[in-house]
């Protein structure tokens, strides 16, 4: 079938058509009849000519695994592209791991170099966003690089653990990356909204997170960030720190015991590196006192629970000043002046590490001016999540550059999530609130967005190429593919063969990410 190709200014690789690209089947005969690198033997899949897999299987395979709405392939055919996926996967060099070790190393100070990892949220037309990503990561030799979709994500931009990690892994292997794939659960966050409408709703929550905590260990997911701290009572100032902080430290522990028993339960061959957070991105910011509060409860919690130290968090989020997705202007566009306090950064980071945690996580920090990245690693910041940029140059200067794609995106925001404008409370205007929404969009035009004209995806993959390689420069981690490789076990890791009528539950809310 013939392939129609864009070429990328400083890339030079090719651009699978939209039509070819997103031709779904809806029986698995179709599917496995339609591979021409590879076929299924036995429920083990044989790669018999890797070219032909990767240029023709692979991309059919990712729109497979996709949920496009009445567009999408049948819920068997889903599973059984991302079984593939993730059984080519290996076979080509791309392996799921967790960064664990690495985290450890930094923390035991074996690792010294100035880096801060770059944890890269994707909504928007995910399959050529992490070819993307890949591409700058090799041409850079970037070994030190996590890929992560927030719980919230999950239910707007309608990708499921499952979904997620399939796409990514297919996109990496179509661009060539090999070595240890490190993907994270960001915001792996309980609703404490939910907490306040009573015990059943609270019990409908927790059962809801814990299915989701199972769905990305099952899914290989190295990495879950832990986000109790809405559950933080910063506004009562009549508790003391311990007080303010008891029940975030509380449900965090118990959240690591969880994970810790289910990585046995399903044989993870790997530790999950996990981390937490004190201080609500766009809050309060995370005081000396706060943290040291939060520390003495994960420790107390740890001891009441029987809990192994070195089976906790490695890493801690805190608050400095930013918010998830940057802030809007009247006219509706995100100004990068924002005041941030880079100190406390290096304070989570040294007071951290007598607990043998790595460092701080920075979040909200995509939009930010070109002139703060280099900032955190210099301020010791172990990790750095970016996302809103990513899907703004998607949409910005792809999707609205479509005829009346712009038009119909904001009157779906209009439609649906008017209620969420906070004129009278905050005073915001009609452009904000489209800012603000337009995430919550990509979920239900994800499939335009997949198929939007070739020389539109183009563009929008060169301003993305640039923009990784941008900030893998600032963020220190260039040249880390032989330090990441030193520091990784790589482990078998296996899907079992998926069941004809096997479904995959919608997992939701918690409306954070960065």
């Amino acid at each position: 079938m013939p392939v129609a190709v864009a070429e990328r200014t400083g890339i030079g690789r090719r651009l699978i058509h939209s039509s070819d690209m997103v031709r779904t089947h809806q029986t698995r005969s179709e599917l496995i009849g339609a591979l021409r690198g590879a076929g299924i033997s036995n429920q083990r899949l044989v790669i018999h000519d890797r070219a032909m897999f990767t240029q023709f299987d692979l991309p059919r395979l990712a729109a497979n695994a996709a949920d496009f709405g009445e567009k999408s392939a049948s819920k068997s055919v889903q599973a059984l592209s991302s079984w593939i996926i993730g059984e080519a996967a290996p076979q080509l060099g791309v392996h799921l791991a967790s960064p664990q070790e690495i985290y450890v190393a930094i923390a035991e100070e074996k690792i010294v170099r100035t880096m801060s990892f770059p944890a890269v949220n994707i909504r928007a037309n995910t399959l050529d966003t992490a070819r993307a990503l890949f591409r700058a990561a090799i041409d850079n030799k970037v070994g030190a690089l996590i890929v992560e979709i927030a719980r919230s994500e999950t239910g707007y931009t309608n990708q499921t653990p499952r979904e997620f990690a399939a796409v990514v892994k297919a996109a990496a292997m179509m661009e060539g990356f090999a070595g240890p794939l490190f993907l994270q659960g960001d915001h792996v966050q309980l609703d404490a909204k939910k907490f306040a409408k009573g015990p059943e709703a609270a019990a409908k929550e927790i059962a809801a997170h814990s299915a989701l905590v199972r769905a990305f260990l099952e899914e290989g997911f190295g990495s879950l960030d832990l986000d109790m701290s809405p559950f933080e009572k910063r506004t009562q100032k009549e508790l003391t720190h311990d007080e303010q902080q008891a029940d975030n430290a509380r449900l965090t522990v118990e959240k690591i015991q969880e994970v810790r028993q289910s990585e046995t339960q399903l044989g993870i061959p790997w530790t999950t590196l996990l981390g937490g957070e004190t201080g609500e991105v766009g809050k309060f910011n995370t005081s000396r006192e706060d943290l040291e509060a939060y520390a003495r409860g994960i420790q107390a919690n740890m001891e009441r629970l029987g809990i192994d130290p070195k089976q906790g968090i490695r890493k801690i989020a805190v608050n400095d000043g930013t918010s998830h997705g940057g802030v809007p202007t009247p006219d509706g566009k995100v100004t990068a002046d924002v005041n941030i306090e880079f100190p406390i950064l290096r304070m989570a980071t040294d007071y951290g590490r007598q607990f043998g945690w790595a460092g701080s996580v920075q979040h909200g920090a995509s939009t930010l001016g070109n002139e703060n990245f280099c900032l955190f690693p210099q301020y010791r910041a172990v990790e750095a999540h970016l996302a809103t940029g990513f899907q703004n140059s998607t949409l910005d200067n792809g999707a609205y550059r479509i005829e009346k794609m712009q038009a119909r995106l904001e009157r779906y925001l209009v439609d649906k999530h008017l209620a969420e404008w906070e004129w009278e409370k905050k005073g915001t205007t009609m452009a904000q609130f489209l800012y603000s929404t337009r995430k919550k969009a990509t979920g239900p035009f994800k499939f335009e967005l997949w198929t939007m004209p070739e020389e539109v995806r183009a563009a929008v993959a060169e301003e993305l190429y640039n923009q990784f390689s941008f900030l893998f420069e600032q963020l220190g981690v260039k040249d880390t593919v032989e330090l990441v490789a030193q520091n990784t076990t790589i482990h078998e890791f296996h899907r079992p063969y998926p069941a004809e009528d096997q479904e995959v539950a919608a997992l939701g809310p918690s409306d954070t990410a960065d």
